[in-house]
């Protein structure tokens, strides 16, 4: 990595004030004279934090659920399952669920502790494809409407309407990245010929991402040339879909060897990727998932498939789903993406730069999984916790993420567990799968739950395998299948398991989550990540209110002492067993977690100037900037910079240690002289201001 220049400009933190103009998130002031106080607060305000944070997500293949009407479960087509999709013996077939049955079991979702279900995609799908059935949502054909599979779009709105009444928000599983697989092409492999306009020239698509025209296409000079069947020329609604020539047309993406534009424009296991950098694309896609919101009042989406749209295309098309949002009165609204890395520094990339407002923290699967089965200690939680800064935005936003042990596509939980320890069993297994829940709920994000862990289901493995039926199934090898604190399911219905000990301890974890809200959006400050123990505290900066989340995942009792923000306060357990005492000596025993809260609100004194740093990253090519806040108190801080004659642009808001911003120096000319700042602010609401910090990101 490239070091760079830095001297630190002399003066006080008044002169630093006198000099500087701040952002606030609405717009930048002029860099000319003091900034008003206001202007101030804007830029050190605490960071705000996403719905998404404080919900507890259980996510449901409807197909798999529960079957409300039979007279639908062949989606009024006849004949075999090769046209009607439906044979609920074979593990890739149509089941028979539907949202009727779904809508059922509603209060039983929240009596399990969940404030919101997410629903893989309900829209009309092609039936059966490539030997399987779209049971799963993921092939769409017409994106207007709800699959009869499923029911009516009346049922989906009343589904929806009945979730609102028990105050459940609904999370709509939408797919942008491409349609059922009904373009064929000459060549199935896929292609790197560059694309060609229709005179024959060459041309870049991510030239013309951010503009309204893009170059005329002709089929005969596409990398694959596009040919659709007679019979599927008006397969797939809106009407647009129809033309091969809003396709990338390259061929299958080879999942062993890909570059990153193959990954992007390639077909994901032969489904027809759309071509997202054009124009007419983003404004399509945006009208049809607007018209799933303003018909359907959802709450939120989760992106499938999101690592392999075009690098520009988020920030084009959310701001259109937002705006659909908000002409019906929802100012936030959810869009967590799946982005398939096990890397939380390349994740933080759709975030930074590529305009995803959430994601799927598939990081934190890896390493809350690992540390849970007793795999691997405490340490890569740790690094993960703190790996959150380089998720922050200017906006202030706190990142928001979906945790998760396992889902529908890599694994269910117990299996995931199981596959890091395969020695587990009987009631060391539940014992370790209680503790990873513990993990899920008491760390921050979203935790969200495959339907059915909360009776034990295991299943062998991914995709297929991990999609059982929650009523009485007729696949013979789920009727034999392993569980985890309930016996094999036979031919009764898994409604009918009774106290699962997965199934109390996500209640109990829910019902402490709800006791104590900074779990859930608290900052998180890492005390000790050491061989078997985490011990992590949980800062509600807004309330004054500290909550110390512990964890030992070794067989035997582990006793700590870590420093708290709380000094001089009495400790009492919130949950678990074990024992709290002093200021703050935690006892906790094998294989559990527990959480000790004070007798005291978090102390209230006014901040000490920040001492700021900048420097090369240790884990990446970008330029940090840290700043050190000493003081008996918590505080957030607020990292801006400013360009030679414009104005003061906000960073970051971090709001626990280590304060951290991240800055891109391809964003810099070579030897560009920039400066820095930090703000910090007390739970007083004062401010303290570092010393401006000149540095060269680019030198």
């Amino acid at each position: 990595m490239r070091r760079a220049a830095l001297r630190f400009a002399r003066g006080c933190a008044a002169a630093a004030l006198a000099a500087i103009a701040l952002v606030g998130g609405a717009g930048a002031q002029s860099s000319a004279g003091p900034p008003t106080r206001s202007a101030l607060a804007a830029l050190s305000q605490l960071p705000t934090q996403s719905s998404l944070a404080s919900q507890r997500i259980y996510f449901v293949l409807p197909d798999r659920y529960a079957n409300g009407v039979t007279a639908n479960d062949a989606g009024g087509l006849t004949g075999g399952r090769a046209r009607t999709g439906l044979d609920p013996t074979d593990t890739g077939y149509y089941h028979g669920g539907d949202l009727v049955g779904l809508a059922s079991h509603l209060q039983r979702i929240k009596d399990l502790g969940f404030t919101a279900l997410w629903i893989a995609p309900v829209l009309k799908q092609q039936t059966v494809s490539q030997g399987s059935a779209a049971y799963h949502g993921y092939w769409g054909l017409d994106f207007t409407t709800v699959d009869p599979h499923l029911g009516s779009d009346k049922d989906f709105a009343d589904l929806v309407a009945d979730a609102h009444r028990l105050g459940l928000k609904v999370y709509l599983d939408v797919v942008v990245n491409h349609t059922a697989d009904v373009i064929q092409l000459t060549g199935t492999s896929y292609s790197d010929v560059p694309y060609r306009d229709c005179r024959g020239r060459r041309f870049d698509p991510a030239m013309y991402v951010t503009t309204r025209s893009f170059p005329c296409l002709k089929a005969t000079k596409m990398p694959r040339v596009p040919f659709v069947l007679p019979g599927d020329r008006k397969a797939k609604k809106p009407a647009w879909l129809n033309s091969p020539l809003n396709y990338h047309d390259r061929g299958n993406i080879d999942l062993s060897s890909c570059s990153e534009t193959c990954f992007e424009q390639g077909d994901f296991f032969g489904l027809d990727d759309l071509f997202t950098e054009k124009p007419a694309v983003v404004d399509g896609l945006a009208q049809i998932y607007s018209s799933w919101i303003t018909r359907f009042k959802v709450d939120g989406f989760r992106v499938d498939t999101a690592k392999h749209v075009n690098a520009g295309f988020f920030k084009l098309w959310v701001p259109k789903i937002r705006a659909a949002a908000a002409s019906i009165g929802v100012k936030d609204f959810p869009i967590f993406g799946e982005v398939t890395l096990d890397d939380a520094v390349d994740l933080s990339e759709y975030m930074r730069n590529r305009g995803l407002p959430q994601l799927l923290d598939f990081p934190f699967q890896q390493v809350a999984v690992a540390y849970a089965s007793g795999a691997a200690g405490a340490r890569g939680l740790g690094h993960r916790l703190d790996d959150d800064d380089y998720f922050r935005t200017p906006d202030g936003v706190d990142p928001a993420f979906a945790t998760f042990l396992g889902n529908h596509d890599m694994g269910r939980a117990a299996q995931q567990v199981l596959q890091a320890a395969p020695t587990l069993s009987g009631a060391n297994l539940v014992q370790h799968l209680q503790l990873a829940y513990d993990v899920l709920y008491l760390l921050r994000g979203a935790p969200t739950v495959l339907y059915g862990d909360e009776v034990g289901m295991i299943g062998s493995g991914g995709d297929k395998a991990a999609r059982q039926d929650m009523f009485p199934t007729q696949v013979p090898d789920w009727q034999k299948e392993a569980r985890v604190g309930s016996p094999p399911i036979g031919k009764g219905s898994s409604f009918d398991v009774a106290n699962n000990p997965l199934g109390a301890q996500m209640k109990a974890l829910a019902a402490v989550r709800d006791a104590h809200p900074e779990l859930a959006t608290g900052a998180s400050v890492v005390r000790r990540a050491s061989n078997g123990v985490l011990v992590v505290s949980r800062l509600d900066l807004a309330t004054g209110h500290e909550a110390v989340v512990a964890f030992n995942n070794s067989a035997t009792t582990a006793t700590v002492t870590v420093p708290t923000a709380t000094p001089g306060a009495a400790w009492t357990l919130a949950f678990g067993s074990g024992a709290a005492r002093g200021n703050l000596t935690l006892t906790i025993p094998p294989v559990s977690a527990l959480v000790a809260v004070p007798s005291a609100t978090l102390p209230k004194t006014a901040p000490t100037r920040p001492k700021l740093v900048a420097g090369p990253d240790d884990l990446t090519s970008l330029f940090r900037l840290q700043a050190t806040a000493t003081g008996s108190s918590p505080v957030s801080v607020a990292f801006a910079i400013r360009r030679r004659g414009g104005a003061w642009q906000r960073l970051a808001v971090d709001d626990s240690a280590p304060y951290r911003a991240f800055v891109a120096p391809t964003r810099f000319a070579k030897r560009e002289r920039v400066e820095a700042v930090a703000v910090a602010r007390g739970l007083d609401g004062a401010v303290a201001v570092s010393p401006v910090l000149t540095f060269e990101p680019n030198g």
